[in-house]
């Protein structure tokens, strides 16, 4: 799957995009005059992180797919054993999201055999106006083709950190990331992994690289889109 986030060049793992340590959860932090609050995402906050989606990734390939496919996809995240999904609220307003998943939880084509039922059923408008384009897409975003970044054991995989374009700069994408680390050590987790654009995407890997990310691994993705694996270690 591929990632959405900052930028609109932005791209992590296989999703289009539409990825500092900290000991304390961020829950109750006061954010510009405002409390903020950062939880783990529940299954009624779906339809809000499809919105969330929808804003911070305009255009790009996962949000054309429409809100239902984009609620069926964040479910099937947070019904895995093996996901890490927090999400940030502020004034009772959920403004950013941050998931991913265990790498021993299996790939992101497992959650699509899973869920394939609910995933065809909201496919089904695209499939209709142009099946084969929306399958062809669909199936490169689910099933790797081109190189596989050598991801360490016992990592959480960051797929995707979207804000809302409004609540950038103001420091959600820093306590989501925060968050999401203190979960995933909180699941046995020893480093977070993310892949990412290697051209055209500075202030993506800057992001990461400010946070203590670095650059593991560059590999071809695709065929012939060049990709860094980031690294962090949680220990």
């Amino acid at each position: 799957m591929r990632t959405e986030f900052l930028s609109k060049k932005y791209e992590h793992g296989k999703w289009r995009k539409l990825h500092r340590l900290s000991t304390k959860s961020c829950s109750n932090q006061k954010m510009n005059s405002t409390i903020a609050n950062c939880r783990p995402a529940r299954t009624e906050d779906v339809s809000q992180v499809a919105d969330v989606h929808s804003a911070a990734f305009p255009g790009f390939f996962l949000t054309t797919l429409g809100p239902g496919f984009l609620r069926t996809m964040y479910r099937a995240f947070i019904s895995n054993v093996g996901g890490v999904f927090v999400i940030n609220e502020q004034n009772n307003r959920l403004d950013g999201f941050a998931v991913g998943i265990l790498k021993s939880a299996g790939k992101d084509r497992n959650l699509a055999i899973r869920f394939l039922p609910q995933f065809i059923a909201a496919l089904a408008p695209g499939l209709i106006r142009n099946p084969v384009k929306v399958m062809r897409r669909v199936a490169a975003q689910f099933f790797s083709v081109g190189e596989e970044p050598e991801v360490p054991n016992n990592s959480v995989i960051l797929r995707s950190i979207g804000v809302l374009p409004d609540a950038k700069g103001s420091g959600v994408a820093s306590r989501l990331l925060d968050e999401f680390e203190r979960l995933s050590r909180a699941k046995g987790a020893t480093s977070v992994a993310l892949t990412t654009d290697a051209l055209d995407n500075e202030r993506a890997v800057g992001f990461y690289r400010k946070h203590g990310y670095h650059i593991a691994q560059e590999f071809s993705q695709d065929k012939n889109r060049k990709m860094l694996l980031m690294l962090k270690d949680l220990q």
